[in-house]
């Protein structure tokens, strides 16, 4: 052999052990991005007090495992903090500072697949001037159906970013627009 068909040899199987490793650990990268609309509901899942409708967001993705779908009901309650886009301490006017009471993630593949999660944490900025907001949050997995059925391999975490424009609001007072957005996380098989 020469020397280079060594160092190509040498390579491939530093390779092989690598994946192998990884796969036998069984630590998935998850990245995808999505776009799609977010709806407001009737529904008030959390009984709060602020009389909040959940959102319903339904978007088509792309990424980790291939093309899927991602719905998400969630609902926000106000928040306790600042708005503050500019970062000079001064509040965004007319922007409404929102946290997650409830949300349910379900991410389908294109085989039928589900992945499921929640939303341990999270917040966003509603401008109700303009309609525009955007968030984040972190949450877990907890189960699905098809290659996600057992709990055990359909657990990790996730940071979801977004943001949006809420077409309705200014002009009826009412949830409905477009969002987009990228998940990050690692699945625990």
């Amino acid at each position: 052999m020469t020397r280079a068909m060594n160092i190509g040899f040498g390579t491939m199987l530093l390779a092989l052990l690598f994946m192998w490793t990884t796969s036998y650990a069984g630590d998935v990268p998850l990245k995808i991005k999505w776009s799609g609309t977010v709806v407001e509901t009737a529904i008030d899942v959390v009984d709060d007090g602020f009389g909040l409708p959940a959102n319903l967001i339904d978007a088509q993705a792309s990424g980790s495992f291939g093309a899927s779908n991602v719905s998400v009901l969630s609902e926000f309650t106000p928040g306790m903090f600042l708005c503050d886009a500019d970062g000079n301490g001064v509040p965004d006017e007319g922007v409404l500072p929102l946290v997650f009471a409830y949300s349910r993630p379900v991410i389908t593949f294109a085989n039928g697949d589900q992945l499921w999660g929640h939303v341990t944490e999270g917040r966003g900025c509603l401008s109700q001037i303009t309609g525009y907001f955007t968030g984040e949050a972190e949450g877990v997995y907890d189960g699905g159906t098809g290659r996600f059925s057992d709990v055990s391999e359909a657990t990790g975490s996730f940071v979801v970013s977004f943001e949006g424009n809420n077409i309705a609001l200014p002009d009826l007072g009412v949830g409905f627009g477009a969002i987009r957005g990228e998940i990050k996380g690692r699945i625990e098989k």
